[in-house]
């Protein structure tokens, strides 16, 4: 009988912990001033590129998450990305770098996204913007390419307009496999 009671604890710690996973990972908000809806993860991938000619320690940051967004006019599965810095570029002399693309490098090979402003789609952001001088953009997603960066052995990306490319920014906070999840 005690076998039995230690193995139905066992068991219902263990499917708990399983069942939980998902609710850590996947989290659903609604903006009640707009009644837009997001579902998305409980934290976007981080990547970051040192700049070495304007700061020591500075880095320039892109966010980068799998958004379902309803409640809009432009609802649907979305690629949510924000771009932040902790460098002083006005201190520098340095412009805000242009860019139209991101380019996320998946297991070496390239994925082009075309940017539009967030704002274009939702009203607000479904994460909280972390760093100063961020700006978030959308671009539309399949599944099958949100699957395939969640399978990613490997990921970087770049951000790029017709004149410029940025360095490479290297995934320092995250990990692709939550967005099985999604």
């Amino acid at each position: 009988m005690r076998y039995k009671t230690v193995l139905v604890l066992l068991t219902t710690i263990l499917l708990g912990a399983c069942a939980s996973k998902r609710s850590d990972t996947i989290v659903a908000n609604v903006d009640e001033r707009t009644g837009e809806s997001f579902t998305r993860l409980d934290e976007p991938l981080r990547l970051a590129t040192a700049r070495p000619g304007l700061s020591v320690v500075g880095r320039d940051y892109l966010l980068v998450a799998p958004v379902m967004l309803t409640g809009s006019a432009e609802g649907g599965r979305y690629l949510w990305f924000a771009l932040g810095t902790t460098l002083d570029r006005p201190l520098h002399g340095a412009p805000e770098p242009g860019f139209d693309r991101i380019v996320l490098v998946v297991d070496d090979m390239p994925m082009t996204f075309a940017l539009d402003e967030w704002r274009d789609k939702a009203e607000s952001d479904p994460y909280d913007l972390p760093m100063r001088a961020s700006r978030s953009f959308g671009s539309r997603a399949t599944a099958s390419q949100i699957r395939r960066i969640a399978n990613a052995t490997t990921l970087s990306a770049y951000v790029t307009n017709p004149e410029h490319r940025s360095p490479r920014y290297e995934l320092v906070r995250g990990e692709p496999r939550d967005w099985l999840e999604f």
